[in-house]
């Protein structure tokens, strides 16, 4: 049985960082720097969600143009969910894993009947599948061995 996105969850905790598109740049990285993060999802008053501000969002459309943070809007900066890859709790991990390198997603957005539920991140993703072939090791190890 395959390890699902709500099942990582579970894991990491479903807790999303969020920010709304009518503030600054320079929230967003205050946010980003004090959560140690490295993307918020952008969202409506209704907390329905609208797309992602990243790092390199803010790298690439704001700071390499020149743009101040201080005056730039995140709605100017984001990647609107029109245009970003979702996935669901019931999806596979190795779905994400799919999406993350076949389409170069960094972050994705975990959305259930149309409410973000959680944001996982490649990071999220590759320490995951890490943890899960190093506990395969151990246990064929183990097997080998007689030792289990």
């Amino acid at each position: 049985m395959s390890t699902t996105v709500g099942d990582l969850l579970r894991i990491k905790g479903s807790t999303v960082e969020t920010i709304t598109a009518s503030e600054t740049i320079l929230e967003a990285i205050r946010r980003m720097n004090e959560r140690h993060i490295g993307c918020l999802a952008v969202v409506t008053k209704a907390g329905k969600l609208s797309g992602i501000v990243s790092e390199r969002d803010v790298l690439w459309k704001v700071i390499a143009t020149g743009s101040s943070p201080k005056t730039h809007l995140v709605k100017d900066a984001m990647t609107p969910i029109a245009q970003m890859d979702t996935v669901t709790p019931s999806q596979t991990v190795e779905e994400c894993m799919a999406l993350i390198s076949g389409k170069r997603h960094r972050h994705l957005p975990v959305l259930e009947d149309g409410k973000l539920v959680g944001l996982i991140s490649i990071g999220d993703v590759v320490k995951f599948m890490l943890d899960a072939q190093q506990s395969t090791i151990q246990s064929l190890e183990k097997y080998i061995t007689g030792t289990f």
